[in-house]
């Protein structure tokens, strides 16, 4: 009987140890829902992952509204108070996908006063598709 419940604590310990180093080397993630705006019809999401070395990876998947390429960009300011000139630039938004990391660390980007904008077309930066506050 004692070498049993021995045994099903070993196992017990073993199973935990097992799930904490699974869980050590996941990346901790934040996901954001795009707003839409101008009536773009664009929708979507944003997952921004930090990686462990001062870096982030910015994932943006949306429901482009038939538009193939928009520039997508991370804005100091909010979205409804954005400063034109970006501080991250993410790759273009291509057939409503997007992967960049960009340098800095994930908490400083939601420590707030920054946005995540996608604009229309790379010939049109003045309309603006969606929006996100991270914060």
């Amino acid at each position: 009987m004692r070498r049993a419940r021995r045994t099903a604590v070993t196992l017990s310990w073993i199973g935990l140890a097992l799930t904490l180093s699974a869980c050590a080397g996941q990346q901790p993630s934040r996901t954001v829902e795009l707003a839409t705006l101008n009536d773009s019809g664009v929708t979507g999401s944003a997952v921004l992952t930090d990686l462990g070395d001062g870096t982030t990876r910015v994932e943006v998947d949306v429901d482009p509204a038939g538009h193939p390429d928009m520039p997508a960009h991370i804005h100091p300011g909010t979205c409804s108070n954005l400063v034109p000139q970006p501080l991250y630039p993410l790759q273009n938004v291509v057939d409503g996908t997007s992967d960049t990391e960009v340098p800095a660390h994930l908490d400083d980007l939601f420590a707030g006063d920054l946005a995540l904008n996608i604009h229309f077309s790379p010939q049109d930066f003045a309309t603006y598709t969606a929006c996100a506050d991270l914060n």
